[in-house]
């Protein structure tokens, strides 16, 4: 029996919480809907059509009062569609203190 393992670095979480990006040199914000998160990536999805290598400033508010907000710098490195939401697949740069 052949059993297909996932070959990742880190455990990607399901989170159900909010986020808020723009794409860097632009004031523009966006909002999404965070699908799963690891120590290196985001996994997202939102009505903005995004570009492969671009460069984003992320805010991730969890629905837990007592956690605080991650803001983190991210690059977009996969983009699919299903004619409404496009998923959005980015690799964390830089997570803000």
């Amino acid at each position: 029996m052949y059993i297909d393992h996932e070959k990742r670095d880190f455990l990607r979480m399901p989170i159900d919480c909010s986020m808020v990006f723009t794409v860097q040199d632009d004031d523009r914000q966006h909002n999404a809907k965070v699908v799963n998160l690891s120590s290196k990536g985001i996994l997202f999805t939102s009505r903005q059509r995004l570009e492969v290598g671009s460069m984003l400033n992320v805010v991730l508010t969890a629905s837990h009062v007592d956690t605080p907000p991650m803001h983190a710098t991210a690059e977009v490195m996969r983009v699919t569609s299903n004619r409404v939401l496009y998923e959005v697949a980015c690799e964390i740069r830089q997570i803000e203190a």
